[in-house]
């Protein structure tokens, strides 16, 4: 008796259905796309910045809210000032920053003012053992008392200093920025305690108007090439999705 022999029928393979995820290419797209629009955020704020900082000059300055400060010291002074240091001597060109304005205007008629710029080395010996307040912090209205007796001599007999303004009224000090170590005081001409006076700080900035220019333009190209890589992502995703169902 014979066996028959039945041949094995070979099943069909199944198809392997590939998930249509993200590949690595499409997330990195949207990785980048958002960045460069968060990018572009931060570019177009600063750009916004320069041009009201254009429409809000005073003159050819642009200027800072007026801060009060006033004192039972003989000197109002500030911190040194380091410019020109290493790696930052670029930001006093004459092509990013001009002249400096310092506006001091008395809060009531009284003994004319003295303000000036100094180095502050001589500043420092000239008011050495001088009762004062440090303004350590202008933008925030920081100060500190440093306690001791009046000045020596008046201030404007002294000549060291490197530019000055004196009289009744309100004082604008102009200055052509220079590398070195400067200390801004304000003080009554004749020496004698007792200050309370309003300052703005002003600066005239050639380039602002291409600052300005260079950060609106390159905050809209990466606005656009975010959001390029961003739309490009979601469409391929979307197009795999529908080429698997």
């Amino acid at each position: 008796m014979s066996q028959s022999h039945v041949t094995p029928t070979a099943l069909p393979e199944r198809a392997t259905a590939r998930p249509a995820g993200w590949s690595g290419g499409r997330i990195a797209a949207l990785v980048i796309g958002a960045l460069l629009v968060l990018l572009s955020l931060g570019l177009i704020g600063g750009g916004g910045t320069g041009v009201w900082a254009l429409f809000q000059r005073d003159g050819s300055y642009v200027t800072t809210d007026v801060h009060h400060f006033s004192t039972g010291g003989a000197v109002l002074t500030t911190d040194p000032v380091h410019l020109g240091s290493s790696g930052t001597g670029w930001l006093y060109s004459s092509t990013l920053l001009g002249k400096i304005r310092i506006r001091v205007t008395p809060e009531s008629s009284g003994q004319p003012l003295f303000v000036a710029i100094g180095p502050s080395g001589a500043v420092d010996g000239y008011l050495a053992g001088v009762n004062r307040t440090l303004i350590s912090d202008f933008w925030s209205n920081d100060v500190q008392n440093i306690a001791g007796g009046n000045a020596i001599s008046p201030p404007g007999q002294q000549n060291f200093w490197v530019a000055s303004s004196s009289g009744q009224g309100t004082r604008n000090l102009v200055w052509n920025t220079s590398s070195g170590k400067w200390t801004v005081v304000v003080m009554n001409a004749d020496g004698h305690p007792g200050i309370n006076v309003g300052s703005d700080l002003g600066a005239e900035i050639p380039a602002l108007p291409w600052i300005t220019l260079g950060l609106m333009v390159t905050g809209v190209i990466f606005m656009a090439g975010g959001a390029f890589l961003i739309v490009v992502a979601i469409r391929r995703k979307e197009r795999t999705n529908a080429e698997h169902h």
